[in-house]
């Protein structure tokens, strides 16, 4: 008996597990996929890391700096002073003589803290909105991912459209050329008849296993997009009819919320902030320090006698006093103050630019629905012809060329459909982005 269970388990497990490997994906899923495993987003993500990082290491800066000094040293021959003679009493006569010990070694502890650093403030100041600029390129990122996903989505959709009605048409022609062979053996059409209407049915055989290609192939690129390491799932939720009635009520009255603008106000931000770096530059840097050391002095290498060891220290108050840097400081500023003025300039041309394309986009969305229903009507009203002519054949009461011209009219109508369908997704997509709220 456990041994029944066993089996039954090892044989049902991978099933469930194949069931729930072939999920439908839907449109929704397949971007929140893409925004937790696309590698290039990854990428900005570590860069605003980085950029939150210095600030940090600004941050570390202005926290006390403590160093150890060892320093053993071997006078091989110890440095000449000379001394004047007026010191002995014998003026013009200069003694040289030898200052210092064999040995002399030197242990001590330095203690640095900065009190104010002009340039640590600006430094901090630029670091912060630098991480903020990042932050905002983790978006438009975002959106170009997006962008990608969902237009390799749309793809797989048409694919599977086109897929769908390729089939359809292969039973088409297969029923009718079923009937010819009937109507051949009755005598009722001639091998010419027969045979086109053979190659209907290889035409039919051949453009419905390319579309089931192409079909798979679309779906192996969404996955690429995606960022998936394979394929999870084999068909999609979505529909290009449920897309099309959920974009019906799209708000078309949303504020333009690009973060290429945002991307530009705060680049304009930086630049403004340069030239405040450079003006903190002029004020003093003050720092605290202090040391405290021991001098090991001996002809003789003995560095346990304590005697031999001659403790000092010092502290004091340091300011660095900028006084001329070859006009450095102020061309500086100047560049900055350019960079800036071009950067509002460029916020401006932005402004327009996505204005006209949120109206171009807008534009294109009502051309492509109109454009849709029209050939929605199209289509049912030439599977309807199809569908009589069909009949009629069947009938005697029209010739087989007459139902050829109706199924090319049929293969006709059904592509503008679809491509009219694709355009119209591929149009809401494209005003989604222009306003930025794809």
């Amino acid at each position: 008996m456990k041994k029944f269970i066993l089996l039954s388990f090892m044989l049902v497990t991978p099933m469930l597990m194949n069931a729930q490997a072939k999920k439908p994906l839907s449109l929704d899923e397949a971007l929140q996929f893409a925004l937790q495993h696309r590698t290039d987003l990854k990428i900005e993500q570590l860069n605003t890391q980085i950029a939150e990082n210095e600030v940090r290491k600004v941050n570390s800066k202005i926290l006390p700096q403590l160093t150890a000094d060892l320093d053993w040293r071997y006078n091989t021959q110890l440095q000449t002073n000379v001394l004047p003679g007026a010191i002995f009493g014998t003026p013009g006569t200069d003694r040289p003589v030898q200052f210092g010990t064999t040995y002399n070694t030197l242990m001590g502890v330095n203690f640095n803290q900065t009190i104010f650093n002009p340039s640590n403030r600006g430094d901090k100041q630029v670091a912060q909105v630098q991480a903020e600029y990042n932050r905002i390129g983790e978006k438009k990122t975002g959106l170009t991912v997006k962008q990608e996903v969902t237009e390799s989505y749309y793809a797989t959709l048409l694919w599977k459209e086109k897929t769908k009605l390729s089939s359809e048409n292969l039973n088409r022609s297969g029923a009718v050329y079923n009937t010819a062979k009937d109507q051949f053996a009755q005598g009722a059409i001639t091998s010419y008849d027969l045979q086109r209407y053979r190659i209907d049915y290889e035409n039919a055989v051949s453009e419905n296993q390319k579309n089931i290609n192409s079909a798979a192939l679309s779906l192996d690129d969404l996955y690429y997009k995606i960022g998936a390491d394979s394929v999870g799932s084999d068909s999609l939720s979505d529909n290009i009819e449920s897309l099309y009635q959920n974009y019906k009520g799209l708000n078309t009255a949303e504020a333009i919320n690009r973060p290429e603008l945002e991307m530009e106000r705060v680049q304009y931000e930086i630049y403004e902030l340069g030239v405040r770096k450079q003006n903190f530059s002029y004020i003093p840097t003050v720092s605290f320090y202090a040391n405290y050391s021991w001098q090991y002095l001996n002809n003789e290498y003995n560095p346990f006698q304590s005697q031999n060891w001659y403790p000092f220290n010092y502290l004091g108050v340091k300011a660095s006093i900028p006084l001329f840097d070859g006009f450095l400081k102020e061309r500086t500023k100047t560049e900055y103050k350019l960079r800036g003025k071009s950067s509002r300039l460029k916020y401006e041309k932005l402004q327009n630019d996505y204005q006209q394309e949120t109206k171009n986009a807008l534009t294109a969305i009502k051309n492509a629905q109109s454009d849709l229903d029209a050939q929605k009507k199209n289509l049912a009203l030439a599977a309807e012809l199809y569908k009589i002519d069909g009949d009629r054949l069947r009938n005697g009461a029209i010739k087989p060329n007459d139902l050829t011209i109706t199924y090319y009219t049929l293969q006709q109508t059904q592509t503008n459909y679809l491509n009219a369908a694709y355009s119209y997704l591929v149009a809401v997509m494209n005003y989604k982005k222009a306003a930025g709220t794809l």
